[in-house]
């Protein structure tokens, strides 16, 4: 599409934005920093703006309910860092789910539906990978938080310090290995996981199906043009 920053490598971008996530949350947890807190609110933060800035045009980027979400979360992160608060921890839970599962959906549109198969879009279909396990990760989050004790192995009792350990549980569910050190306690998020496992499974097939086809869609004009041109060719003698 002519003006979306799917024409500048808006993938690299987002690619960066969520192992910025990723690495620095699991840099100050296993060091156990006493700022721990801040720090995952701050990439958290860092990488919602990145996931606002690289999959909209200039003028979407105003104009946008991602950019409501990330104002929402920024207000309940600053009020949560100066007063704990049961309600805005749930409220943070709640907006980065949202947004992360908006920025899933707008992601998987530009990956498998729309323009040809180049590096730009396989590095998007990474970033659709590592996004949904982040949906799934606060989706755990949420319901700890609304019924503790739901996946046994979360010890700490701000949602900071157990976003390593859900975003861990969740990759690793999403990829089917199942190492057993988290497990599922609750009948609800015993759904969550399955339906994890699932989603992880049925994404890889329809992504390779699909990049397979578009790639094949791109193709085949060229060997028509090749083919139409062989025809009217004039033979020689």
């Amino acid at each position: 599409m002519a003006g979306t920053l799917t024409d500048r490598d808006n993938f690299i971008w987002l690619l960066s934005g969520l192992i910025f996530l990723l690495f620095s949350g699991a840099i100050f947890a296993q060091f156990d920093f006493e700022e721990g807190q801040k720090v995952v609110n701050i990439s958290l933060m860092i990488t919602l703006l990145v996931g606002v800035w690289t999959l909209e045009t200039k003028k979407q980027r105003w104009m946008n309910p991602k950019i409501a979400m990330t104002l929402a979360i920024v207000i309940l992160m600053v009020g949560d860092s100066i007063i704990e608060s049961n309600f805005m921890a749930k409220g943070q839970l709640i907006g980065a789910f949202l947004f992360f599962s908006l920025t899933t959906f707008q992601a998987g549109n530009q990956v498998l539906f729309t323009g040809y198969v180049d590096t730009n879009k396989i590095i998007g279909a990474i970033c659709v990978y590592i996004l949904l396990g982040l949906v799934w990760a606060f989706a755990y989050l949420i319901v700890e938080a609304f019924i503790p004790g739901s996946l046994s192995g979360l010890t700490n009792e701000l949602w900071q310090g157990n976003l390593q350990d859900t975003i861990y549980y969740s990759m690793v569910t999403l990829t089917t290995l199942g190492y057993g050190d988290i497990t599922p306690e609750q009948p609800l998020v015993r759904f969550l996981a399955y339906m994890e496992a699932i989603t992880g499974i049925f994404y890889t097939t329809v992504l390779v199906a699909s990049l397979i086809g578009l790639r094949l869609a791109d193709i085949q004009p060229e060997y028509e043009q090749k083919a139409m041109l062989d025809e009217n060719r004039p033979e020689q003698s």
